[in-house]
C-alpha cells in the first residue's frame, strides 16, 4: 500500500513533465494578450528552469526536522492551490500569467520536492534491499503523471486539433481565441484533478512499523559484536560507509575486514538491513568524498539534456508536424517511457550495478541526441521513437543517482544527502535555458542537439573513469 501511495502521489508529482506540452499554449497566450509580443519558447523555458532550482534548493532540507508523513500531509496539499491560483492572473495579462507561473514554480516545488523526497525515504526504508526497483516503481508514477494530463491539457485547449498557424523566426505559434480563451481555465481543471488523487495517496504513505526516525531502524546488532572493532559501531557516525573507507582509510585497521566473514558470508546470501545498511554518512562526511562530487557532476550534466527534451520537444516537432492532437500522444507516450524507464533502470542497477547503468544511460541519451536532426526527415513515426526513447533514457537519472547515494552514504540520511547531490539542478537549469536560448539562432535546431549530446558523452566518461565507488564488498556501486 505505501508503494500505491506513492505511486499515486506522483502521478501528481509528475505533472512538471506536462510543461513541454503545456508550453507552446502559454507561449501564444503570452504574445497575443499581453505585454510580451515577442516570447520565444526558448525564453518560455525559463519557468521550467525556475521549477529545477526549485527542487533542488528544496530537496532533503527539512526531511529530518519533522516527520516525513507531516511532510507528504501539510507540503503535498499545497500545489493543488496554486494550480487553481493560476487561473486569475491568465484573465488579466500576459505579464500576470507569466509572473504567476515563475511563482507558482518557486513556491510549488518546495513542498513538491519535500513531499517526493519523503516518498522516496517511505520506500527506501520498507524495501532497504531492492533500492532499485522499488525506487523505480514509485517514481515510474512521476514519469507517468504526463501520460494522463497531457491528453488533458490538449484536450481541453484544443479540442478541434487546430494548428498554430503564425510562424516567427522557424517557432510556430497559435493565434486562434478559441484555443487561447481556455489557457487560463485548464488549470482550475488540473487542480481539481491534483486534489483527489492527492488526498487518496496520502494517507497511506508511512514508517515501516516500530522505525524511529532518531535511533537506527532495528535493535538486533549481534552480527555486529561478534567481530574486533564492534565498540566502533556505537554510534551512527562509526559503522562508515565502504565508499569513504576507500579514499580515507586505505589499510588502516581493516574496516571493512573486521566484520567477521561468516557475516561476510550471510549478507552475500541473503543481505538484511544490518549487514549491508549498517552504516550512515553524515552531510558533513559526504562533502569530503570524491565521489560525492562525481555524482553531483554526472546529475548536472545529466540534467542538460533533461531540461532541453522536457521543455522543447514539442516545439522543435511544430517545425515539420502540423498535428497538434499527435504531438501531444507523443508527449503521453514519452511520459510512459519516462515512467517505464526507472523500472528498467532501477532493475539494471540491482542486476549489474549503478555504474553500468548510468554508463548505458548516457550513452543512450547521447547517440540518440546525436541523430536526433534525422527526425525531420523520417517524420511522425520517427519522430515519436526518438522523443519517447529520450525520455526513457534520461529518466534513468531520477532513480539511479538516489540509488547510488544510498548505496554509497547509507539511507539513514539519505533525504539530505540526496538533496546535495540534487542541488546540481540549481545550476544546470537556468544554465541551459540561457544556453539554448542564446546559442539556437546561432547554430539551430539541429546544433542544440549535438551541443546537448556533448553534455551527456561527458557524463559517460566521468561513470567511465571517475566513479569507482565500491561496497564493502569489493564490488562496484
Amino acid at each position: 500500500m505505501v508503494v500505491l501511495g506513492g505511486i499515486l502521489m506522483h502521478l501528481t508529482l509528475g505533472t512538471l513533465y506536462t510543461f513541454g506540452n503545456l508550453s507552446p499554449y502559454l507561449t501564444s497566450f503570452m504574445r497575443e494578450y499581453g505585454s510580451a509580443p515577442s516570447l520565444t519558447h526558448t525564453q518560455c523555458a525559463w519557468i521550467f528552469a525556475l521549477a529545477s532550482m526549485g527542487q533542488g534548493t528544496s530537496f532533503g532540507c527539512i526531511s529530518n526536522l519533522r516527520d516525513g508523513k507531516g511532510v507528504v500531509r501539510t507540503d503535498g496539499p499545497h500545489i493543488r492551490p496554486h494550480v487553481w491560483i493560476r487561473y486569475w492572473p491568465g484573465l488579466h495579462s500576459t505579464a500576470g500569467v507569466c509572473n504567476e507561473e515563475m511563482a507558482f514554480h518557486r513556491k510549488l516545488h518546495l513542498p513538491r520536492r519535500l513531499t517526493a523526497n519523503e516518498d522516496n525515504n517511505f520506500k527506501v526504508k520498507w524495501f532497504p534491499q531492492r533500492k532499485g526497483l522499488v525506487n523505480g516503481l514509485v517514481v515510474a508514477g512521476f514519469g507517468g503523471g504526463a501520460f494522463i494530463f497531457d491528453q488533458v491539457q490538449t484536450a481541453f485547449i484544443n479540442p478541434d486539433n487546430l494548428k498554430p498557424l503564425k510562424e516567427v523566426g522557424g517557432d510556430k505559434h497559435f493565434d486562434q481565441a478559441s484555443v487561447l480563451d481556455r489557457v487560463p481555465t485548464v488549470f482550475l481543471i488540473l487542480g481539481g484533478c491534483y486534489s483527489g488523487m492527492q488526498l487518496l495517496a496520502a494517507p497511506l504513505m508511512c514508517n515501516p512499523p516500530g522505525y524511529s526516525s532518531t535511533q537506527p531502524q532495528p535493535e538486533k546488532k549481534e552480527p555486529v559484536n561478534q567481530g574486533g572493532g564492534a565498540t566502533r559501531r556505537d554510534d551512527d557516525l562509526h559503522p562508515p560507509s565502504p565508499l569513504l573507507d576507500q579514499p580515507n582509510k586505505d589499510g588502516r585497521e581493516g574496516s571493512s575486514s573486521s566484520v567477521p566473514a561468516t557475516t561476510a558470508d550471510k549478507a552475500d546470501e541473503q543481505p538484511c538491513v544490518e549487514d549491508t545498511d549498517d552504516y550512515t554518512v553524515s552531510p558533513r562526511q559526504v562533502l569530503k568524498s570524491r565521489h560525492f562530487y562525481c555524482l553531483w557532476a554526472m546529475f548536472f550534466l545529466n540534467g542538460m539534456g533533461t531540461t532541453f527534451i522536457s521543455t522543447l520537444y514539442k516545439a522543435y516537432g511544430q517545425t515539420f508536424i502540423k498535428d497538434d492532437t499527435f504531438l501531444a500522444l507523443v508527449g503521453s507516450f514519452a511520459a510512459v517511457f519516462n515512467g517505464a524507464g526507472r523500472i528498467f533502470w532501477g532493475t539494471i542497477a540491482d542486476k549489474f550495478s549503478c555504474r553500468v547503468a548510468l554508463l548505458c544511460m548516457s550513452a543512450a541519451f547521447c547517440s540518440l541526441m546525436l541523430t536526433m536532426s534525422v527526425t525531420s526527415y523520417g517524420g511522425k513515426p520517427l519522430f515519436f521513437i526518438y522523443v519517447c526513447l529520450l525520455f526513457g533514457s534520461f529518466s534513468g537519472s531520477y532513480v539511479l543517482f538516489p540509488t547510488a547515494t544510498a548505496k554509497c552514504f547509507g539511507r539513514k540520511s539519505l533525504g539530505v544527502n540526496y538533496g546535495l547531490v540534487f542541488t546540481s539542478q540549481i545550476l544546470i537549469a537556468p544554465l541551459g535555458v540561457f544556453l539554448s536560448e542564446t546559442l539556437k539562432t546561432l547554430i539551430g535546431w539541429n546544433g542544440l542537439f549535438f551541443f546537448v549530446a556533448a553534455f551527456s558523452l561527458t557524463s559517460f566518461l566521468l561513470a567511465m573513469f571517475a566513479f569507482t565507488a565500491k561496497d564493502k564488498n569489493g564490488k562496484e556501486i
